[in-house]
C-alpha cells in the first residue's frame, strides 16, 4: 500500500491526458483505505509547457519511434533521405463508439504538434492482434521540428535503449542537413547507422543512465 500511494503522490499533478481518471479513481481507493488520517488531494492536469520538464521525453519512450530511409542510386549514392520521430496514441482513453472532448486523446498530440512546430496531427489506424485501432500520430519531417526535438531531448535524455536509437538518428540529420551522404564515406555512414537503430540494434551501452534525474 506504502508503495502505490507514493507512486499515486508523484504521478499527480504531472499527468497531461485523460489518464488521470484512472489515477484519481487511484486516489478515491487510497483515500477510502487511509489509516494515518493522511488524504491525497486530487490535483489537475499539468498545462505547462512541454518544453519545461521531461514528461514528453517518458511519452516518447512509450509510443514514439526514430525513423530513417533512403534509397541509392546507380552510383551508390544516397537519395531521397527520410529522417523524422512519430509518436502515436490511440484517439480515445476508453474504447468508446464515439470520441468525445472529455477522453480524447487529441488535446495532448495536438500540445506536441505545437510545441516540436509539426503543421498537423495526424489521423492513422493501426493494425491490433483482432482488431484496428484509431490513433493520431505526429511527426518531425521538418528541419526545424527535428532541431527542437534534438535540443529537447539533449536537456531530457531518454534511458532506454530508445536513447542510442535517437543518438544515431540525430546523427543520421545532420549528416542529411550538411548534405554529407552526397559521398561515398557519408552514405556508408548513413547505411551503417540505419543497420544499428531500433530492432535491428545488438550493441548497446547504458552509460546515459549515469545522468538520471528524478
Amino acid at each position: 500500500m506504502k508503495s502505490i500511494k507514493k507512486i499515486a503522490v508523484l504521478l499527480n499533478g504531472n499527468m497531461r491526458t485523460p489518464k488521470i481518471k484512472a489515477l484519481h479513481r487511484l486516489i478515491d481507493w487510497l483515500n477510502a483505505r487511509s489509516t494515518d488520517g493522511f488524504k491525497i488531494d486530487k490535483l489537475s492536469l499539468d498545462n505547462s509547457w512541454l518544453g519545461s520538464n521531461p514528461w514528453l521525453s517518458g511519452f516518447i519512450e512509450a509510443d514514439g519511434n526514430f525513423y530513417c530511409a533512403f534509397k541509392l542510386n546507380s552510383k551508390g549514392i544516397a537519395t531521397n533521405i527520410k529522417v523524422y520521430m512519430r509518436v502515436s496514441q490511440k484517439q480515445s482513453y476508453k474504447s468508446t463508439t464515439t470520441t468525445s472532448e472529455n477522453n480524447s486523446n487529441f488535446y495532448i498530440m495536438d500540445k506536441i504538434r505545437e510545441f516540436l512546430d509539426v503543421k498537423n496531427v495526424i489521423e492513422i489506424q493501426r493494425n491490433k492482434s483482432n482488431y484496428i485501432e484509431l490513433a493520431y500520430e505526429v511527426r518531425t519531417t521538418k528541419k526545424l521540428s527535428c532541431d527542437i526535438l534534438i535540443n529537447y531531448l539533449t536537456n531530457f535524455p531518454l534511458f532506454s535503449s530508445k536513447h542510442l536509437d535517437f543518438l544515431d538518428w540525430s546523427e543520421v540529420h545532420h549528416i542529411r542537413i550538411s548534405k554529407k551522404y552526397q559521398s561515398l564515406d557519408g552514405t556508408s555512414k548513413l547505411i551503417s547507422l540505419k543497420n544499428s537503430m531500433n530492432t535491428k540494434r545488438t550493441q548497446f551501452n547504458w552509460d546515459s543512465l549515469n545522468r538520471f534525474y528524478c
